[in-house]
C-alpha cells in the first residue's frame, strides 16, 4: 500500500512539474522540507511493518528513490529558473551601466562581508539624520575599492546563490556551476563594454574616458580579491558536508572540485584589470606621441644664454630655462591623468600605470633619437648650452620641474628622465650643433634638476 502511495505521489509530482517550476525558491524549499519529513515517516512506518511481518527491508525503497529523483530533477531546474533571472539582470545591468562611481550603501557591506565572505554580523550603524548611512569605498581585508552599481548588483546576486548552497545542500554542486558561469559572464561583457569600447558604440557612453577605465579596473580588482576568499569559504562548508557517509563524501569532493574554478576566475579579472592597466598607459603614450611630434620636429625657439653669468644661481631658481613650448601642453595632459587616476586608484596602482607608460615613452623616444633629429643653425650651435642636445637637457629639467610634484609617480618620473638622457648620451651624433656638453648636464645635476 506505501509502495502504491509512492508512486500517486510521484505522478502528481510530475503532473505538476510545470507549476513548480514557478515557484519562488523561498516556497519551494518549504515544499522540500515537507516532503522530506513525509517521506521520514513513511520510514517508519515501513521499519514498524517490517519488525511486525517480517516484510523485506527493501519494499518500496526504490519508488521512493524516485520519488527523490523527481524533486531533485524539480529542484535542479527551479535553480535554472533562478540562474537563467539573474544572468538576464547581469546583462541587463551591464548594458545599462555608465562606469561612474557610486556610493556604497550600509547593507551591500553587509551583504559582501557576512552574506559571502561570512564574517560575523557587526552591529547596525545609523547616520546622524536616521537615513541608512553610505561608504565611498568596499573594504576587503584591508584593501578599499571604488565600485559602480553593476558590481553591487553582482555582489548582491552572489549572496542569493551562496544562500541556494545553503539551504539546497544536496543542490551546492548544481549551484556553484551556475555562479560560475555567472561571473564569467559578467567579466566577459564589462571586458567588451569598456576595455573593447562597446558602451561607445551602444550609444551609453559618448566615449570611453580615463575615469572609466580606472574604475572598471577597481571593481575587476575587488572581484580578484573575493574570489579567493569566498573559495575558501565553500570549501570549509563542502569539507564539513562530506563526513557523514560515502554518498556525501562524494558530492563534497565534487563541489571542491568546481569550487576551485573560483581561483582560475579571480585569475581572469586579475588579467581584465592588467589589460584596463595597459589601456590606461596607452592613453598616456598617445599623449606624448601628440606632443612629441612637434616637440623632436619644430626647432626650439630662441632662449637667453644664461651660460656666460651665474648659472648655478639661474638652474636653482624658478625662472624658464627655454623650453620648447609643446612640452607646456604634455605636462598638463600627464597632470590632468595623473589626477583623474588618483580619484579613482590607489597610489600603488597609479605608480605601475605610469611605470609601464614612462617605460613605452623612454622606448619611443630612443627610436626616433636613431632617424636623426633636425639640428638647424640658429637656433642651434656648438655652443654651451645651444646644442640640441643642451636644449633637449633643459626641456628635460623643465619636465622634472613641473611634474616632480606629483608624489605618487616620483619614481616612475626619475626612471623616464635618467633613461631620456642616457638615450640622448648613446644615440645623439656627436655632430657641434647636436652634441651634449658635459658641464651641462652636471650643472643640471648639481642644482637638482635632473635626478641623478
Amino acid at each position: 500500500m506505501l509502495a502504491q502511495a509512492l508512486k500517486i505521489a510521484g505522478a502528481l509530482l510530475q503532473a505538476r512539474n510545470e507549476e513548480h517550476q514557478g515557484l519562488k525558491i523561498l516556497d519551494w524549499q518549504g515544499f522540500l522540507h515537507l516532503t522530506n519529513s513525509m517521506l521520514e515517516q513513511v520510514q517508519q512506518v515501513q521499519q514498524s511493518c517490517q519488525r511486525k511481518v517480517q516484510l523485506d527491508e527493501h519494499v518500496g525503497v526504490e519508488i521512493q528513490a524516485g520519488l527523490l529523483a523527481i524533486t531533485y530533477s524539480q529542484t535542479k531546474s527551479i535553480i535554472e529558473e533562478f540562474h537563467q533571472k539573474c544572468l538576464l539582470q547581469t546583462k541587463q545591468t551591464l548594458e545599462q551601466e555608465r562606469w561612474e562611481r557610486t556610493d556604497v550603501p550600509v547593507q551591500y557591506k553587509k551583504i559582501l562581508e557576512t552574506d559571502i565572505l561570512g564574517h560575523p554580523e557587526a552591529g547596525e550603524q545609523g547616520s546622524e539624520d536616521g537615513n541608512p548611512p553610505v561608504e565611498r569605498y568596499l573594504h576587503v581585508e584591508g584593501s578599499h575599492y571604488l565600485v559602480v552599481p553593476a558590481v553591487l548588483t553582482l555582489l548582491q546576486l552572489l549572496a542569493e546563490y551562496i544562500r541556494l548552497c545553503r539551504d539546497f545542500s544536496d543542490m551546492t554542486a548544481e549551484v556553484v556551476q551556475r555562479m560560475c558561469q555567472l561571473l564569467r559572464l559578467f567579466n566577459q561583457r564589462a571586458q567588451r563594454l569598456v576595455l573593447d569600447g562597446q558602451a561607445v558604440h551602444h550609444k551609453v557612453l559618448p566615449n570611453i574616458k580615463a575615469a572609466n577605465l580606472a574604475l572598471s579596473s577597481q571593481c575587476c580588482g575587488l572581484m580578484a580579491q573575493v574570489l579567493p576568499l569566498l573559495q575558501s569559504r565553500l570549501n570549509a562548508v563542502a569539507g564539513s558536508q562530506s563526513t557523514h557517509n560515502a554518498q556525501t563524501a562524494a558530492k563534497g569532493a565534487l563541489v571542491v572540485a568546481l569550487l576551485s574554478d573560483l581561483s582560475k576566475i579571480a585569475s581572469e579579472f586579475a588579467e581584465h584589470r592588467g589589460a584596463l592597466f595597459g589601456k590606461l598607459s596607452d592613453l598616456l603614450r598617445v599623449h606624448y606621441e601628440k606632443h612629441s611630434q612637434r616637440w623632436l620636429k619644430v626647432p626650439h625657439s630662441d632662449c637667453p644664454d644664461i651660460w656666460k653669468g651665474d648659472a648655478m644661481a639661474t638652474l636653482r631658481s624658478e625662472s624658464a630655462l627655454g623650453e620648447h613650448e609643446s612640452l607646456e601642453g604634455l605636462m598638463k595632459d600627464i597632470t590632468a591623468m595623473y589626477r583623474v587616476l588618483l580619484r579613482n586608484l590607489n597610489y600603488d596602482s597609479v605608480r605601475k600605470i605610469f611605470a609601464r607608460a614612462f617605460e613605452e615613452i623612454a622606448s619611443s623616444f630612443r627610436r626616433r633619437l636613431e632617424q636623426d633629429l633636425p639640428a638647424p643653425s640658429p637656433p642651434y650651435s656648438e655652443s654651451l648650452g645651444r646644442s640640441l642636445g643642451d636644449r633637449l637637457l633643459l626641456d628635460f629639467a623643465y619636465l622634472y620641474r613641473e611634474l616632480g610634484t606629483l608624489t605618487g609617480i616620483t619614481t616612475p618620473l626619475q626612471r623616464l628622465l635618467c633613461d631620456l638622457v642616457q638615450h640622448l648620451q648613446t644615440k645623439l651624433p656627436e655632430d657641434p650643433p647636436k652634441k651634449i656638453h658635459p658641464a651641462v648636464l652636471e650643472a643640471l645635476h648639481r642644482a637638482g634638476r635632473l635626478p641623478q
